[in-house]
This record gives C-alpha cells, sequence and structure tokens, in this order.
C-alpha cells in the first residue's frame, strides 16, 4: 500500500468529516425550540388576584361618602384623646387600628 493513498484517503475522511458536523449543526440550530414558561395553578390564581387588586381604586367612595355626608350633617365626632393617642403612636412607629 503506498502511503500518497492513506494520505488522500485521510483527507477524504477529514473533509467528510467538516461536512458532516456543520450540517449537524445548521440542523440542531434551525429547530431549536423557543423558550417557554409554564405556571402552576397556584401561580396562575395568585397571578389574577394579582391583576384584580391592581384594577382597584385606592380609594373607597363608599366609606369616602359615608364621613363625607356625616361631616355635612354634623353628626361627625372626634374623639381627642384616641386622635392623640394614635399621633403619638404613630409618630413613634407603632401601628395600631
Amino acid at each position: 500500500m503506498n502511503i500518497n493513498n492513506i494520505q488522500n484517503i485521510a483527507k477524504i475522511y477529514g473533509e467528510q468529516t467538516k461536512t458532516s458536523k456543520s450540517s449537524k449543526n445548521q440542523a440542531a440550530s434551525s429547530v431549536q425550540q423557543p423558550d417557554e414558561v409554564i405556571l402552576s395553578s397556584q401561580a396562575q390564581e395568585v397571578s389574577t388576584y394579582i391583576r384584580a387588586i391592581k384594577g382597584m381604586s385606592e380609594v373607597r367612595d363608599e366609606v369616602v361618602n359615608e364621613l363625607s355626608a356625616k361631616i355635612a350633617n354634623g353628626e361627625y365626632k372626634v374623639d381627642s384623646r384616641e386622635l392623640a393617642d394614635r399621633i403619638i403612636a404613630y409618630s413613634k412607629n407603632e401601628r395600631f387600628y
């Protein structure tokens, strides 16, 4: 067997290997799946509650209307002792409601 023939065979084999690898890489890159996130049923439920809360108003209209009516009618009374206690507690970062 001639050494030149072995070198030619090795060269051809090397080229085939390169071609084979590049076609596999192209096939692998063209078949990539997009990333996907699957939420549990509990996470979906929490997400529903969060959307509902974000859609709510920060002002409770019924409470505002009730207090406005009491003030207008002179029925709204403030306990000055309780108010003072709450102001002091608030200034000390003690919350009690």
